[in-house]
């Protein structure tokens, strides 16, 4: 059975998302007004299939890259076998937009075989805003639901897409060479023959209110987010606690 993993960032239960932020400071609570208890147990319980009695292993992280190298502490330690589906549940994509460590990605990281990017990684490369990308781009995902904030606005990398398509349904990593600018020559890449096409990883998108697990998970994360939540948002990294076991 392929391993199921749960990504959640405390973000996605709040009414309304933030984009640009100074990670010294905590959200307003009155506009960025969290969710109640209840309903945020409703959600773990009966939309993502987690139970009291019986957790899953898992970690409440500060910052969302931290999932990143959670996954790679456990498939250094032979716990967590890839590819795995992974569910992402977010306001944001997490996939690169905002900052250019695409072109890190497809001029560098690509050119090397699959099995040896893990090696040959720029750990510093990795952040809270593309961490996912990085995810991909190593081979350790077959498959991506992404839960949508109702507000969600599309802020996928779409570089990183099949065709530079948000209709093809994949993730489709591409590799250039490395004169090519790829800034500079952005809106003509489509012409240019990359040097290598990484498989397709299909993704889906799902709304919130029509969300709810086929499958119980192996194990989850939940990110506290501080520059993007109210400390109001706070009480949620307790709660969660009580649905795994910490690892």
């Amino acid at each position: 059975m392929v391993t199921r993993i749960l990504d959640i960032d405390m973000d996605f239960f709040l009414s309304d998302i933030a984009h640009w932020v100074d990670n010294s400071e905590r959200l307003d609570s009155e506009q960025y007004v969290p969710w109640d208890e209840e309903r945020f147990r409703v959600f773990l319980e009966e939309r993502c299939r987690l139970n009291k009695d019986n957790p899953i292993k898992g970690r409440v992280i500060e910052h969302h890259d931290e999932a990143f190298h959670f996954w790679k502490e456990l498939i250094h330690r032979g716990d967590l076998q890839t590819p795995f589906v992974l569910t992402h549940i977010d306001a944001h994509s997490d996939t690169g937009l905002g900052d250019a460590n695409y072109v890190y990605i497809m001029k560098e990281l690509l050119h090397h075989p699959m099995n040896t990017r893990l090696r040959k990684l720029n750990i510093k490369k990795v952040n809270y805003a593309n961490y996912l990308a990085f995810t991909l781009a190593l081979g350790w995902v077959t498959k991506v639901e992404f839960v949508l904030h109702p507000e969600w606005d599309n802020d996928f990398l779409y570089l990183h897409l099949k065709d530079f398509s948000d209709s093809s349904g994949s993730f489709q990593f591409k590799a250039y060479n490395k004169d090519i600018d790829i800034v500079m020559q952005m809106h003509r890449l489509l012409e240019i023959k990359p040097l290598l096409v990484d498989p397709e990883i299909p993704y889906s998108l799902i709304k919130e209110d029509e969300f709810t697990s086929a499958l119980p998970y192996d194990l989850a994360v939940f990110c506290k987010s501080p520059g993007y939540t109210p400390k109001e948002a706070d009480y949620m990294l307790s709660i969660f606690k009580e649905y795994i076991e910490e690892i």
